[in-house]
């Protein structure tokens, strides 16, 4: 391989048919004296050799002549060489100086005197390589072993997406059972039921996880109390989810101290009961008291024997606490997500738990607006760490991705998801939009903190839990 041309962060290298095959996201070395610059491939194209059009065309129109292999002086072997020779499109990485990679050192290579080759799996793991102690390990990557570290995901934004069946509600699970061995608590946010099933192996013994993975049911083993959720949760929830008018949201707060002060505790029958025999007007008893029978038919609140969620996660030191909302209807989704997520912000402002992760798949679905700009900055101060899962780019906002730390991206097709996924501020858009969409099931792109800034491609690993969430087939198999 030879240098061509250097435009910006973009490095262009020339190589004959015969030499070593190249995979986009595979990684060469230019090394000149003491120094290499350290570069991606994310594409390999025909070199623009002049005329070669006409060649081709020429060749084309003679091949049924005998005469079309004449070479009396025997250079055909070397023209069809350069013809066939190779244009590998690469992106600037760094140079490495003294073992170390640097971004701030301007110096280019010789055309002719460097040797270039590919840079060793070894060498990318070093570079990679963060200061964590709570060793993952994700999968392959250049025929070895690619690691993270926990304390690259502790307090950061992870986004993982990629188009359906590529992987990553496996790779979710992947993270978050290593996460909780090593003593951390995730919330799970589980809409289709795939993450119950972690206390099982796939030939359903028991796994490792069995002790640190608790179901909560909303309306089984999972209901809580109103005065619990507080008064400021209940009018979110009236406000946000059932679209409570503000004059009504104000007659509802008059009615909570009124409950409060006569009966000492607050329950959601005392308030029905407010509401039937207080006196205001006919149109707001009708709106107030819809809207509280509603919430009595959700099934979650429970005034007599509520679940404390400060208590299930202070019951173990570190765990997966999957919130099942499978079952649930679209608005009381939204209604326990409301009142889990204001809960949890208390229970962290006040010390009364640890810090966590949450992990929030198809968010859209559920998470209102005004939620987006507090997970990302109010929520991740006070130690609430999300993890967003989805198969919709665009249904998570601009402002996510550009302050998202890790990004794990899965196979994308589609021009306009890798637009947009592009905008992330921790990776250049070339790399994304050539790489991302040629990845097979179950290799990801990963971006950011956790790779030390250097992208690398990964074939996940494989686990050995339950995983669930596979595509129920008709006819058992995909193919006959």
């Amino acid at each position: 391989m030879k240098i061509l041309s250097k435009n910006g962060d973009t490095i262009e290298l020339l190589a004959s048919p015969d030499e070593e095959p190249l995979v986009r996201g595979d990684y060469i070395l230019i090394t000149d004296g003491g120094r290499s610059i350290l570069a991606q491939v994310i594409d390999i194209e025909y070199a623009d050799v002049p005329g070669i059009l006409e060649d081709v065309l020429r060749e084309l129109a003679s091949e049924h002549f005998s005469m079309k292999n004449f070479d009396p002086y025997g250079v055909g072997s070397i023209l069809l060489d350069v013809r066939d020779s190779r244009r590998i499109i690469a992106k600037f990485r760094g140079v490495i100086v003294d073992g170390s990679l640097r971004n701030d050192v301007i110096w280019l290579p010789s055309r002719f005197n460097s040797r270039i080759e590919k840079a060793s799996p070894e060498l990318i793991s070093d570079l990679m390589r963060t200061c964590g102690r709570r060793r993952i390990i994700i999968g392959e990557c250049m025929s070895g072993t690619i690691s993270i570290y926990a304390e690259d995901l502790d307090g950061r934004l992870t986004i993982i997406t990629g188009k359906k069946e590529t992987g990553k509600s496996y790779l979710t699970k992947l993270l978050i059972t290593s996460l909780a061995e090593y003593g951390a608590t995730v919330v799970v946010f589980d809409i289709n039921g795939e993450y119950i099933g972690l206390s099982e192996t796939v030939d359903g013994s028991v796994s490792r996880m069995a002790g640190r993975h608790y179901v909560l049911t909303p309306g089984e083993n999972f209901r809580v109390s109103v005065e619990d959720a507080g008064l400021k949760t209940m009018a979110d929830i009236l406000q946000h989810i059932l679209a409570t008018p503000a004059t009504t949201i104000r007659e509802f707060m008059r009615i909570w101290s009124s409950v409060e002060r006569n009966e000492g505790r607050v329950t959601l029958r005392g308030l029905i009961n407010a509401v039937s025999r207080m006196q205001m007007h006919e149109s707001v008893r009708e709106a107030l008291m819809s809207r509280l029978l509603s919430l009595s038919e959700t099934g979650f609140f429970d005034d007599e024997s509520p679940v404390r969620i400060e208590d299930v996660l202070n019951s173990r030191s570190g765990g997966i606490i999957v919130i099942d909302l499978s079952n649930s209807i679209h608005q009381t989704k939204k209604i326990i997500v409301e009142y889990v997520l204001s809960k949890l912000s208390s229970l962290l402002r006040e010390g009364a738990i640890d810090p966590l992760f949450l992990v929030a798949e198809e968010a859209h679905l559920y998470l209102r607006e005004t939620y987006w700009d507090d997970l990302v900055t109010r929520m991740r101060h006070i130690g609430i760490f999300p993890i967003f899962v989805t198969n919709q780019p665009d249904s998570i906002p601009e402002m996510i991705y550009r302050q998202a730390d890790n990004i794990f991206l899965f196979n994308f097709t589609n021009e306009s998801d890798l637009n947009y996924i592009s905008k992330a501020s921790r990776v250049d858009s070339d790399t994304v939009k050539r790489i991302a969409k040629m990845l097979p099931p179950r290799h990801c792109l990963i971006i950011g903190r956790v790779v030390n800034d250097l992208p690398v491609v990964v074939r996940v690993r494989e686990v050995e839990l339950r995983a669930m969430g596979e595509t129920r087939l008709l006819f058992g198999r995909r193919y006959s």
